[in-house]
């Protein structure tokens, strides 16, 4: 703080200045106090000097109780005394973070396993590659007895695959339609602490072996089961894990038009309170959302993007601008990305990738230029994550993947049933006024059932290091706070929480921590 003084010199007879009693003035802001003394023996002899103040917090406000803050003013001049103002900070308002009783995990967070089918046209070396770092549960046809189990195991074996990381599942689908594990999966939903299984008609009805593989994973996995009146298919929804979920108007075509029901399902189902319907830009036979859309994050999205020269590029940037306006579960827009993609007949099915732990496999297409910028693409979004390019074109099979149907198409994540879930909803961000206190809060929910062993909120001021400290538990809930003081007009502010149980499930919100957290300035 920079300190200014005016003085009034005596101009008088010379003599020994004999001062009277000081007195001080504060400003309406308190920003200022202005010390006087006046000389005893010349009233004319007055002396002066304006401080600016420093705020401090003393002691800060609470959910439960006020806060005290402090102006003081310290005098340059020896003859004046430091002076401070106390004023009364209101109780902080809160909200409690209510748990939900229904939740729809998303993609990015913790998985147990990735379901994949045997065989389903695709390279063995995508079963390579993802089994180096997750675990698979290969859906099996046995139509032609332990035969095609021991032909699955000598492929993937041949192709270098982790067989540890590898589980086998006989599960009868017709051979034609057997690649489509995404479409004709279930659905899974945390039901209060309980990972469940929600199924629907799958929108293929000819498809009828695919219609019952739900409720065999529900048996295989000891999970409860329930099922929705709606034509659905996997491809068609992407959600965000905090009660929104997308989809394209497909869904709504396929309901009889009844939008009002599809929305009402889908939240008694899957406590997806926020159900976005798009059009679907693609314009192509599928209208799969995961064909030209991705949510990567509770607040990132990835779109698409044609030449302006292809017919469908209005389509693609009227849904990209209808996503960008829409909120996230933080308070402000889905942060959009945009992957190139060169139009026409050309192979870029960049969006229909898989997540699972912190690995990303995209599918390559045909043009190497257009490969890398999307690679890019994902690691700028992503920072912290390892990508993979999947090759479409294999020794392994003739077939190439599509722009209707790739890796996602033909791959679904099991959600981690015992996971750590961080449910932070209401974010400090953006230019922010300046306050007293800003408060942060979260909620812990532990899949696992376990205790909370910690809960740390990791910020740095103004780009210096990392300071840790603990969030406090709010009351008898599983919310759990902190409070920033003291911070100044200017102050830039970076900040992350982690979180972790007895049970050693741990997790960061955002969710690429430190490589991209939260931040907000004061104004």
């Amino acid at each position: 703080m920079v300190f200014t003084a005016a003085f009034t010199s005596c101009g008088g007879p010379t003599h020994v200045h004999e001062w009277g009693e000081a007195t001080y003035l504060w400003n309406d802001d308190y920003s200022k106090c202005t010390a006087s003394r006046v000389c005893t023996l010349d009233s004319s002899h007055i002396e002066t000097e304006i401080c600016n103040t420093v705020y401090a917090v003393v002691t800060p406000a609470t959910i439960d109780s006020t806060g005290v803050g402090r102006y003081t003013a310290n005098f340059v001049n020896s003859g004046f005394v430091s002076q401070t103002h106390d004023k009364t900070i209101d109780k902080l308002s809160y909200t409690v973070i209510e748990n939900i009783s229904k939740r729809m995990p998303a993609e990015f967070e913790p998985v147990s396993m990735v379901k994949m089918c045997y065989p389903n046209n695709m390279p063995l070396s995508a079963y390579k590659t993802i089994s180096e770092d997750n675990k698979i549960l290969l859906l099996v046809n046995p139509d032609n007895g332990s035969s095609r189990i021991s032909k699955a195991r000598s492929d993937l074996t041949s192709a270098g695959a982790n067989m540890d990381n590898i589980t086998f599942l006989d599960m009868p689908i017709d051979d034609d339609y057997y690649y489509w594990v995404r479409d004709f999966s279930p659905f899974y939903v945390f039901n209060d602490l309980d990972l469940s299984i929600v199924d629907f008609t799958y929108n293929r009805p000819a498809r009828t072996e695919q219609n019952s593989v739900p409720s065999k994973l529900a048996a295989y996995f000891d999970m409860d089961y329930s099922k929705m009146s709606l034509n659905h298919t996997g491809g068609n929804l992407m959600q965000d894990g905090r009660y929104t979920a997308f989809s394209d108007d497909l869904v709504v075509q396929e309901n009889n038009n009844n939008k009002t029901k599809v929305k009402n399902q889908m939240k008694e189902y899957c406590g997806t309170d926020n159900y976005v319907i798009t059009i679907d830009p693609q314009g192509d036979y599928i209208a799969h959302i995961d064909c030209w859309g991705k949510i990567v994050a509770p607040d990132k999205i990835i779109v698409a993007q044609l030449p302006k020269s292809n017919p469908q590029y209005d389509e693609y940037e009227l849904v990209a601008e209808e996503l960008a306006n829409t909120k996230c579960i933080y308070g402000y827009n889905y942060r959009i990305y945009r992957i190139e993609e060169p139009g026409g007949s050309t192979v870029a099915p960049y969006t229909n990738s898989l997540i699972a732990n912190k690995h990303v496999y995209m599918p390559l297409g045909e043009n190497s230029s257009y490969n890398q910028k999307a690679l890019q693409v994902y690691q700028e979004a992503l920072p912290g994550y390892t990508i993979h390019g999947i090759e479409g074109f294999s020794k392994y099979h003739d077939c190439a993947f599509k722009n209707t149907d790739a890796l996602h198409c033909r791959t679904h994540e099991v959600p981690d049933q015992d996971m750590l879930f961080i449910d932070t909803r209401e974010v400090v961000s953006g230019t922010v006024s300046y306050s007293d206190t800003y408060l942060v809060k979260t909620n812990i929910v532990s899949y696992a059932k376990s205790d909370i062993d910690s809960v740390y909120i990791y910020y740095s001021i103004n780009d210096g290091a990392y300071q840790k400290e603990n969030m406090s538990k709010y009351l008898e809930t599983s919310n759990y706070t902190y409070t920033f003081m003291n911070l100044n007009v200017g102050d830039s502010v970076k900040y992350y929480i982690e979180a972790s149980d007895i049970s050693n499930h741990k997790n960061v919100d955002p969710t690429c921590g430190k490589l991209d957290p939260h931040q907000f300035t004061i104004s």
